[in-house]
This record gives structure tokens, sequence and C-alpha cells, in this order.
């Protein structure tokens, strides 16, 4: 269980584009094919819809195997980062695996980017396996109060692992909404923030 990974832990693709860039001057990222729309069968009445989106990675304009990465995002998107926006999301992935697929970027930390972990979490847990969202709740004034410090707190943090550190002893308040926002919605906001 402490080996687990969230979000924080990850790569972002932004990061990765830098790197990419840096390596590759005049390479680039371009549609592989068109997107599309699947469908699939969950059960005898029960369809799923997914946006799926390929993306090559061309390390200059001659490049003849360029790395070539797929993503998909189902429709609608499950959390506040997906919902309304999944082709965009699924390009963003699909970029960072095309760029993984070319073996143009760092993998230490994982082929998953930061945004693919944070686009399937609806509920952030401390273990791996998958667990049932929990109904949402109401919270306690004290709690809202808690989760208010940390919001401001999270505003003047100049470094990931503290983040890490506000993530980790909050998990039971990354749902409480502070000015419009989740708690969680705002560390990964502060994170990508600090690595822009």
């Amino acid at each position: 269980m402490a080996n687990y990974k969230g979000p924080l832990d990850y790569i972002d693709v932004a990061t990765r584009i830098v790197e990419f860039r840096e390596k590759y001057p005049t390479g680039s990222l371009q549609p592989w094919k068109e997107p599309y729309v699947l469908e699939v069968r969950i059960t005898e009445t029960t369809f799923k819809t997914f946006m799926v989106y390929s993306a090559a990675a061309y390390r200059s304009p001659d490049d003849q195997l360029p790395g070539v990465g797929y993503a998909y995002e189902p429709i609608p998107g499950p959390t506040n980062f997906t919902r309304d926006s999944e082709l965009q999301n699924a390009e963003t992935a699909a970029w960072g695996r095309a760029m993984v697929a070319a073996l143009a970027v760092d993998t230490k930390k994982g082929i998953a980017s930061s945004e693919e972990v944070r686009n399937r979490q609806t509920k952030t847990t401390d273990a791996p396996q998958a667990k049932a969202p929990a109904a949402k709740r109401d919270y306690t004034e004290e709690e809202k109060a808690s989760a208010f410090a940390v919001y401001s707190l999270v505003e003047t943090q100049s470094d990931i692992e503290e983040l890490k550190a506000a993530w980790q002893l909050n998990l039971d308040l990354l749902d409480v909404v502070v000015e419009g926002f989740t708690l969680r919605d705002h560390i990964l906001a502060r994170k990508e923030a600090l690595n822009g």
C-alpha cells in the first residue's frame, strides 16, 4: 500500500513536451488517425461510449517511424477534468504516450501521465484497488474550516513534495468544495502551475 502512486507522483504531459522539444527541436506531435467514438457492449442492454484519439510523435520532419500512442476517454467524462472535454483529454494523453513510444521522454515515474491518472480518479483512495465511489456527504463546519485552511496553504506551497504531503494528510477532505473547487482539484491545479 505504501507504494501506491497518485496523480502527484507522475510526470505531466506538459513536462514531457518540454523534454521532447529539448531533445528534438524539429520534432512535432500530430494526429495519427482521425479521432472516433467507440461504443462497447457491457451487457445485453448496456453500452459504454468512448472518445478514442491516436497521436504520433515525430522526432524530425523525415521521421519514418514515429512513436504512436492511443488514449480514450469515457463519454461523458467521469470527473470535472474530463466532462465536456473528452476529446482534448484523450488527445493530451495520446501525445504523452506517443512521446513514450518514440523513446523520447523519461519513464522513470511511469508511462501514464499525471493527467491520465487524475482523469481516472473519481474518488481518491490510499489503496490501488478499485472501490465504489463513496456517497456525497455533508461535511461539518469544522471539516469545511480545515479544508479552507489547507486550500489557503496550498496556494503558498512551492514544492511538489509539500503538495503530496497535503494530499496524503487530508484524504478525507479532498471532496470538500472551497471557493467553487474541491480541495483535490485545487491541489492538482497547483501542481500543474508549479510544473508549468
